[in-house]
């Protein structure tokens, strides 16, 4: 949580400057699904239709162009669709998008008896992990990719030793993606509706590590769905509901991740007012550090909450 609070204050209160020096422009090029900065990518000036320049954007830092007459341009890259401006329509960050390869089909065999959607990576034992939350604060976005239903049987996920009895309950809710500024990708409560809420279950103190809660939720073939853990109540070895500090409240672990489907909310760490959308921390990590440092996050930077769903063909 510490993280996410951190990359949130580096967005709300750093200060932006503009790096333009004179009439140079300067292009940040990124990467259209993920927001991740894209180095070394190609470019060509034209001016009448002729080709006035070329040259390769800079690893770790903008693009500049040079200060010649120019009406269009033109960026491409390795795996990466081509993509042409006007001048006058030129911005100062522009996006990439990955090539879609269509393959011959293959037969690989028989599917395994039962199905997995979500990472199976390294869990962060020590990271602080996601606490539950009385409403939907954080998810998963987890799709039915497969050309068949998936009847879902449980939800497999990770918590650090629990220390209150802690009751609980899985909801998958359809959701509506905003995407209209890519890195803010947002998902709001509002038109979050439920289509599936488990039965309320119960971690005892001292569990930990792995947690199987089932399920029971037919996933039509590219079906959507946001999966959350959300907290019932806490309660003490009399059955008494408590409200127990920070530390001892129940997290949820998270995994080493190379997706772009954690969404979250973010709570100032000053003022303690929490956003009203969920925003995809991993775009929003992704685009930071390649508007202020021009370059990708590490790889143990991005991480989401280590939850998958399991189930089997119909």
């Amino acid at each position: 949580m510490k993280r996410i609070q951190q990359i949130f204050c580096l967005s709300l209160f750093l200060l932006v400057t503009n790096s333009v020096s004179g009439q140079i422009q300067r292009i940040l090029p990124l990467d259209e699904e993920t927001s991740e900065f894209l180095p070394e990518v190609n470019f060509h000036l034209f001016l009448q239709k002729k080709k006035v320049f070329e040259g390769i954007s800079p690893e770790k830092e903008a693009l500049a162009l040079p200060e010649i007459p120019y009406d269009s341009i033109t960026f491409s890259k390795f795996n990466f669709e081509p993509k042409g401006y006007f001048r006058d329509s030129l911005t100062d960050i522009i996006y990439l998008k990955k090539k879609i390869y269509e393959l011959d089909e293959v037969v690989v065999g028989s599917l395994p008896e039962k199905i997995t959607l979500g990472e199976q990576n390294r869990i962060l034992p020590n990271s602080s992990g996601m606490y539950l939350q009385k409403q939907l604060f954080f998810g998963l976005l987890l799709t039915n990719e497969y050309p068949f239903d998936l009847a879902l049987e449980k939800v497999q996920w990770y918590v650090k030793k629990v220390v209150h009895p802690t009751k609980y309950r899985i909801l998958f809710y359809k959701v509506v993606v905003n995407r209209e500024i890519i890195q803010r990708t947002n998902i709001s409560p509002l038109q979050a509706i439920p289509v599936y809420i488990s039965p309320v279950q119960t971690l005892d103190p001292k569990q930990k590590n792995k947690i199987n809660t089932p399920v029971d939720y037919t996933l039509t073939p590219g079906e959507e769905i946001l999966v959350s853990i959300e907290l019932v109540d806490y309660y003490d070895a009399n059955q008494t509901v408590i409200y127990p500090p920070f530390e001892e409240q129940t997290l949820v672990k998270f995994q080493c991740s190379e997706e772009i489907n954690f969404y979250t909310k973010y709570r100032d760490v000053v003022t303690e007012k929490e956003t009203e959308e969920l925003f995809n921390a991993n775009i929003w990590i992704n685009y930071d550090f390649a508007f202020y440092f021009y370059k990708k996050p590490s790889k143990s930077t991005i991480r989401t909450p280590a939850v998958n769903l399991i189930g089997r063909k119909l």
